[in-house]
C-alpha cells in the first residue's frame, strides 16, 4: 500500500507549494488500487481516513474563508478536537496493518505531534519517506520565533525516517546543514525537483507582450519580497512606463500582510493599475499567467520556486533571481536575472521586458522549448530513487 499524508491540503484549500505538491500526487495516485490518502489527527495522534470535507480541500472543491485566507496549521488542530469524538472511527492502525513491502509517504511539514509516530512506525517495516520543502523559517530565525521553532522541530524529525527527497539541491544542503547543527545523524537524502503542477495537456504557447501585464504568484510573507516590488514599479509608473501588475497569493503572517495591504491600497488610491487576490482556483490561475505578458519572482530565498516553473510552463518570462534553488530553475532559459535585494535592479529588468519586445521573444522562446516533467515522470524519479 502507498499512504499519502495530505494533511494540509485536507485542512484548507489554499494553493501554496506544499498543498499543491499533495494536491498533485494525490490525483496522480487516486486511480491505483494500492492507494490510500491520509490525515493526520493530531489529538489521537494517529493517522485517519478523510472525511467528505477532507476531499473537497484536497479535490479543490471549495472556497477559502476566514481563518483559511492564512497559511497555518493551527485551524487545522483546533478542527480535530472539536472533530475528535467522530474521528476517533476513522483511526489507522498503521502499527497493525503496515507492512514492509508499504510507504508511508509524507510530502508535509512535519511541525505538530506526528513525529514519535512516525518515528516508532520503524517496527512494522513500512517505508517511511518525507519530501523535504525548505528550511526558510531558521535561515531567517528573526521572520518568525514560531515559525523558527516549529521549523526545527521539522528537521528533526526528518532525521527518524528512512528517505527524504529534497526538492531542490540547495534544500539538500540546508537540510544536511541543520542535521550536524542539531547533531542528529543523517538518514538517505536525494534530489528530487517538483514536476510542473498542472494536470492536463500544456496549453497553447504564444508570446504576449503588448498585454504589458505583469503576474507575481506568491504568499505574502516577508521574504517574498513583496514591498522591494512595489517600490520598483512605483519607479517605472513614475517614469510613465504604462502596464499593470497583479498580486496572487495568501497572507502568512498578520503584520507583514498589513504592510504590503496597505502599500497596494496607497498605489490604488494613487491610480496605479494593481490588483491582490488572496486566493484563486486552478482555472483562474491559469488564465493569469494566459493574460500576463511576463511574471515575476523577486523572493530572496525558496526552497524551489515553483511558481516560476508554472510561469514558463505557460510561456511567460520571468524575472528572478540566481541565487540557490532559484538559480536551479533559472539555469536552463526562460528568466531574467536580477538582484532581488536591489529596487533598482528589479525594476531595470522589467524596464526592459516591457520596452524591448526582442529580449522579451528570447526568453518566451527559451521558455517554450525547455524540457518540463510531469507528475509520471515525477513518481518515476521517486520510486527509483528511494527504493
Amino acid at each position: 500500500m502507498i499512504y499519502l499524508d495530505v494533511t494540509s491540503a485536507c485542512h484548507s484549500p489554499l494553493n501554496t507549494g506544499v498543498k499543491r505538491m499533495q494536491r498533485g500526487l494525490h490525483n496522480f495516485l487516486r486511480e491505483r488500487d494500492d492507494y490510500v490518502p491520509v490525515c493526520w489527527q493530531s489529538a489521537w495522534q494517529a493517522y485517519r481516513t478523510l472525511r467528505n470535507g477532507d476531499y473537497r480541500n484536497l479535490e479543490r472543491n471549495a472556497r477559502a474563508r476566514g481563518l483559511q485566507l492564512f497559511d497555518f496549521f493551527a485551524p487545522g488542530m483546533i478542527t480535530d478536537w472539536v472533530r475528535s469524538v467522530d474521528d476517533g472511527f476513522r483511526l489507522l492502525n498503521l502499527f497493525g496493518d503496515a507492512r514492509p513491502v508499504d510507504m508511508l509517504l509524507l510530502p508535509d511539514l512535519l511541525w505538530d505531534n506526528r513525529a514519535p509516530v512516525i518515528e516508532r512506525l520503524w517496527v512494522t517495516g513500512i517505508h517511511r519517506v518525507a519530501i523535504f520543502h525548505d528550511a526558510i523559517a531558521l535561515r531567517r530565525p528573526g521572520q518568525s520565533r514560531i515559525d523558527r521553532h516549529f521549523c526545527a522541530k521539522g528537521v528533526r524529525a526528518l532525521s527518524e525516517v528512512d528517505a527524504v527527497v529534497c526538492i531542490s539541491q540547495e534544500a539538500e544542503e540546508d537540510l544536511l546543514y541543520f542535521w550536524r547543527r542539531f547533531n542528529l545523524p543523517p538518514t538517505s537524502t536525494f534530489v528530487v525537483p517538483w514536476p510542473v503542477p498542472f494536470a492536463g495537456p500544456r496549453p497553447n504557447i504564444f508570446p504576449n507582450f503588448h498585454a504589458r501585464q505583469l503576474l507575481y504568484v506568491a504568499r505574502i510573507e516577508p521574504h517574498k519580497n513583496h514591498l522591494r516590488l512595489l517600490d520598483a514599479c512605483e519607479k517605472l509608473w513614475r517614469e510613465g512606463l504604462n502596464f499593470s501588475l497583479r498580486l496572487i497569493g495568501c497572507k502568512a503572517y498578520p503584520d507583514h500582510g498589513w504592510r504590503v495591504g496597505a502599500r497596494v491600497h496607497w498605489l490604488h488610491a494613487k491610480g496605479r493599475p494593481i490588483r491582490w487576490d488572496t486566493h484563486v482556483d486552478d482555472k483562474e490561475l491559469h488564465a493569469a499567467y494566459r493574460d500576463a505578458s511576463f511574471t515575476v519572482f523577486p523572493s530572496l530565498l525558496e526552497g524551489f520556486g515553483l511558481p516560476i516553473i508554472e510561469s514558463l510552463w505557460h510561456g511567460r518570462p520571468v524575472v528572478c533571481g540566481a541565487n540557490g534553488a532559484l538559480g536551479e530553475i533559472a539555469a536552463a532559459g526562460g528568466c531574467a536575472i536580477a538582484n532581488t535585494e536591489s529596487v533598482d535592479s528589479i525594476a531595470a529588468e522589467i524596464r526592459r521586458l516591457l520596452t524591448d519586445q526582442a529580449h522579451y521573444e528570447i526568453l518566451h522562446l527559451q521558455a517554450h522549448f525547455r524540457q518540463y516533467r510531469d507528475w509520471s515522470a515525477y513518481w518515476k524519479d521517486l520510486e527509483r530513487t528511494v527504493k
